[in-house]
């Protein structure tokens, strides 16, 4: 999927991690752009690895705490979740959208508010 990055991950401290936060400055860094082929990438291979959970569970944690849970930290991804985060995935991530939006509780709300709207769901606030 990330041909471009096939020698770049090649040390031996190198883990799952170091390619998240990798992907996680490249997905604003699509937004940003309004790349949607990028989008769908990077987006894709999260949702892949989420569903690794009974596989690996060290690979479906390591997108939840890696990856997903820092899409509240930019503006550009936090708006874009409604639209790029399917309502299973959403409704297993929503405590660790809440645990790091506590400094913003309004945020948090407005991000549950929204993804209902964008998702015909019922999630709690």
């Amino acid at each position: 999927m990330f041909y471009d990055l096939r020698f770049h991950f090649n040390h031996k401290d190198d883990s799952i991690y170091s390619l998240l936060v990798f992907l996680r400055d490249r997905i604003i860094e699509a937004h940003r752009n309004n790349d949607l082929t990028e989008q769908e990438k990077i987006y894709n291979y999260a949702e892949w690895c989420f569903n690794q959970y009974k596989r690996s569970p060290y690979m479906h944690n390591a997108i939840c705490v890696g990856f997903y849970e820092h899409l509240v930290e930019d503006e550009s991804t936090l708006q874009a979740i409604p639209y790029k985060v399917k309502p299973y995935i959403f409704k297993d991530l929503q405590g660790l959208f809440e645990w790091m939006l506590n400094e913003d509780k309004d945020r948090y709300i407005k991000l549950v508010e929204e993804y209902n709207r964008v998702n015909s769901t019922d999630f709690n606030r």
